[in-house]
């Protein structure tokens, strides 16, 4: 891959390194991966535009594709097409507050010049949740239909159905809340991520993770990591309020986060990894205990406005009666 490399770079003199899982290249704080074509040249250049766009804001650890020496984004090597991604990487990185951190990129995106074309979700969660409950209602009637079943099988044909129920409880709150007025200016579309847990502390940022959407999808994302560990509360406060420090948080956006924190993602990536595992077994105990504290994360979630401080009923909003 090195001859790869040399269509984008000359005389590079440094080594091998893996970061996240991905092979690459390092020489000092300069960083390049070559990774497989698997989207479509657009997708490529806008992602260019948007990496390019947070390096010039500071944000040099975001992973940009790179143009060759032929001015072009995809190399042909071997019979196949590759892309090249460069970030740098200093080690002296400081971050002085996950939520602030995380305010500040999405304002950062608040603020981008262009209206984004590819990985575009603002405003289209619920004909993607309605999609991915179709989905898995396939799936569940598959499965039901199939002899002999694993026990991680038989768990999830019988558990489906409140999964299920679940996700129409967190359609039908979406719905009610798209008639929300109260919103303000940090309710436009920004650059978030398709499923965080904590890739702002992450080096480098992957552009194929970043998704134009609500800020809510993230908050929300990050919430629902911290109400199914035990005694998170402190650190939820924490979160919202170096948040909130940097951005203020509308009435609209607390039921966007609400109504997809009621969306069960994490039951969902439970089954997603069982169904398509060659040892269902090891799912299947995760499952259980997930499974064990969705009683606690209800109780989380009927709480969840009196628990950071919103006065729900006086401020009209809607809570689920579990």
């Amino acid at each position: 891959m090195l001859e790869l490399l040399s269509e984008y770079v000359d005389d590079f003199q440094g080594s091998e390194t893996t970061i996240n899982g991905v092979k690459g290249y390092r020489q000092q704080n300069n960083c390049f991966f070559i990774i497989p074509k698997s989207a479509n040249d657009n997708r490529y250049f806008e992602q260019k535009v948007i990496g390019e766009y947070f390096w010039q804001n500071g944000y040099a650890h975001f992973a940009v594709p790179i143009a060759n020496k032929q001015g072009d984004l995809v190399t042909e090597y071997g019979g196949k097409s590759y892309i090249v991604l460069h970030c740098s990487l200093a080690d002296d990185r400081e971050y002085s507050d996950h939520g602030a951190d995380l305010a500040t990129f999405h304002q950062m995106g608040i603020d981008y010049p262009y209206q984004p074309v590819e990985a575009v979700a603002y405003g289209h969660w619920k004909q993607l949740w309605i999609s991915k409950l179709a989905l898995f209602d396939s799936i569940y009637q598959q499965q039901h239909n199939e002899r002999p079943v694993s026990r991680f099988q038989r768990l999830f044909i019988d558990t489906y159905p409140y999964v299920s129920g679940c996700t129409e409880n967190a359609l039908q709150y979406l719905q009610e809340t798209e008639s929300e007025q109260r919103f303000n200016e940090g309710d436009g579309g920004t650059f978030t991520f398709q499923r965080y847990s904590g890739q702002m502390k992450n080096h480098p940022i992957w552009p194929d993770e970043i998704v134009y959407d609500h800020a809510a999808r993230d908050i929300a994302e990050h919430l629902r990591l911290l109400f199914l560990r035990p005694n998170a509360h402190p650190e939820v406060e924490r979160f919202l309020s170096g948040y909130q420090s940097i951005r203020s948080l509308s009435i609209f956006s607390w039921r966007l986060i609400y109504a997809r924190l009621l969306l069960p993602v994490h039951l969902f990536g439970y089954i997603e990894t069982g169904i398509s595992s060659s040892d269902p077994e090891i799912t299947y105990r995760g499952y259980v205990e997930l499974l064990e504290s969705q009683p606690e994360y209800e109780q989380k979630m009927r709480n969840f406005f009196d628990d950071l401080g919103l006065d729900a009923k006086a401020l009209h909003i809607p809570v689920l009666d579990w």
